[in-house]
């Protein structure tokens, strides 16, 4: 079988590039190996001549495709590396894209096609349109083949001899899926720093991660893959009826022990959009995951928590001792107008008391520059976070609450940036597009506005929405709040909590805090 070369590119606008392993690449390069492909991972993080390394692999070994996953943000990187290719004597070598990227960009290219196509524009002005609509279509095109899917999205590519842009579709049970290749990537610097502390821990242990359902339903407006079949679908139509994109609670078991078993691990980092998203699934699993004294953390949906309150006493049961939560705002407001969470401050913080009750800890995650947001909408978050972190502080003492506090930066994939216009109006000379707020009458329209933006072009600029501290950059504004007022709002509102609630510890770069500004998209 042919030889293909996965690269996972570089993440150098975080301050540590390796915490938790690309699983979607992991998973990807495993079941190649499986379909009997020749397979070699470049993992090319922290590299500084990461161009030369793959200029060397291609120099020493023939290889069919090359195959690089990104993120938006890791796109610069796997562009940079796409030009030293063709300037090589491996320019003939097929080059695939994929990954967050790739995909998010091909589900908002057929939407423009649709659009364009009942607007009648043909061929070459049909393209000329894509174009002129967003900056990353020619440099993503640029590659020989873009793929759009998840594991099946590199046979696709593979198999493809005429069609530039290919869908390899999602994988309907996940349970027959091999498991990430783990092995491949040198998992021991994934765990420990040079000191050999641990990266990221979960009860003073080093974790591992694993995504046990895939999916999510609702449709925040700020959230990549609302449109993207990947990411979006929770069940699909089998010849055995509709089934939930999960894993059974014992390949979730096989999982935990083999990542125990071969990497000494017991602490793990659940990485499905929401854990509690099926509630009998959820406590199926709990009672599976109950006496296997795994510590285990994860993410929860805030409103599916207060309806199902047991789910946090099976949690606990299971091992988790700290879950997150997107709160995103403190302003009802733009939860109900903007967010579509079905949440609202109370709930939210009725589900931070269940946790409390059951002496769980908990991670707000919140965020700065939603649409319409004035600097009023900033600060309500701002007390909300106050007053749940201090109820957690005054009954179980400091470590068991923390908060993370980005700027809202709009990706290709989330109702922001796909279904914005053309700014002609206020802030034209600065921002050449704007989403406009919904569900709203002229007046209020007339007061709050929407959201400002220019569409970045990812070959030239990381656009990441979090990062080194310090070095924040917003590439947004609503009609009340500028870039750098989000920025200086950002900073003074983060140490100004983390002062009030005795988080002092992370004032000064840490390996927690270095993983709390290290992610980005799956």
């Amino acid at each position: 079988m042919e030889n293909i070369l996965f690269i996972n590119p570089p993440s150098g606008f975080l301050i540590d590039e390796r915490v938790f392993l690309p699983l979607g690449l992991a998973s990807i390069v495993a079941v190649a190996r499986n379909e009997g492909y020749g397979v070699k991972l470049l993992d090319l993080v922290s590299n500084e001549d990461y161009k030369k390394r793959v200029l060397d692999e291609l120099d020493n070994k023939k290889y069919e495709a090359l195959g690089i996953t990104a993120t938006s943000p890791q796109f610069y990187y796997a562009y940079d590396i796409l030009q030293s290719i063709k300037k090589s004597k491996h320019s003939s070598v097929k080059t695939i894209i994929g990954g967050a990227h790739a995909s998010m960009f091909s589900a908002f290219r057929k939407q423009l096609i649709s659009k364009f196509t009942a607007q009648g524009f043909k061929e070459k002005a049909l393209e000329e349109k894509l174009y002129n609509e967003d900056p990353n279509f020619k440099k993503l095109e640029e590659f020989k083949v873009i793929a759009e899917g998840e594991e099946g999205s590199f046979l696709a590519a593979i198999n493809s001899n005429e069609h530039k842009w290919v869908n390899g579709g999602i994988v309907k049970c996940i349970d027959e899926l091999p498991f990430p290749a783990r092995e491949l990537f040198d998992f021991k610097n994934y765990l420990f720093d040079s000191q050999g502390t641990p990266k990221f821990k979960i009860n003073e242990k080093p974790s591992g991660s694993i995504i046990s359902q895939r999916g999510c339903p609702y449709k925040c407006e700020f959230c990549c893959g609302r449109d993207s079949e990947m990411y979006h679908t929770v069940k699909v139509k089998t010849n055995n009826g509709t089934i939930w994109r999960t894993h059974s609670p014992n390949r979730i078991l096989e999982e935990l022990s083999y990542m125990r078993n071969e990497f000494g691990l017991e602490s793990f980092m659940f990485y499905d959009d929401e854990f509690n998203l099926n509630p009998e699934k959820t406590l199926d699993l709990c009672s599976h995951l109950k006496g296997k004294e795994y510590n285990l953390r994860g993410f929860v949906k805030s409103d599916l928590l207060v309806k199902h309150p047991e789910i946090a006493i099976a949690m606990k049961e299971a091992g988790f001792t700290e879950v997150l939560t997107g709160v995103e705002s403190g302003s009802e407001r733009i939860l109900e107008k903007h967010l579509h969470k079905k949440t609202s401050p109370e709930i939210n913080y009725r589900a931070a008391e269940i946790l409390l009750d059951n002496k769980m800890g908990l991670k707000a995650l919140t965020m700065l520059g939603h649409t319409s947001e004035t600097e009023e909408d900033i600060l309500k978050t701002r007390d909300w976070i106050l007053k749940v972190g201090t109820k957690f502080l005054n009954k179980l003492g400091p470590g068991y609450f923390t908060f993370d506090l980005t700027i809202f930066q709009p990706y290709a994939g989330c109702l922001i940036w796909d279904k914005a216009e053309k700014n002609t109006g206020e802030f034209s000379d600065d921002f050449k597009w704007v989403y406009k707020t919904k569900n709203c009458n002229k007046e209020i329209d007339s007061e709050y506005g929407g959201i400002y933006f220019n569409k970045v072009d990812f070959s030239t600029e990381h656009g990441f929405y979090k990062g080194i501290p310090g070095k924040y950059k917003a590439f947004i504004r609503t009609k009340n709040v500028a870039p750098e007022r989000f920025v200086k709002l950002r900073d003074e509102i983060e140490f100004e909590i983390k002062n009030k609630l005795k988080m002092n510890q992370f004032t000064e770069p840490s390996t927690e805090k270095q993983f709390m500004h290290s992610m980005g998209q799956k």
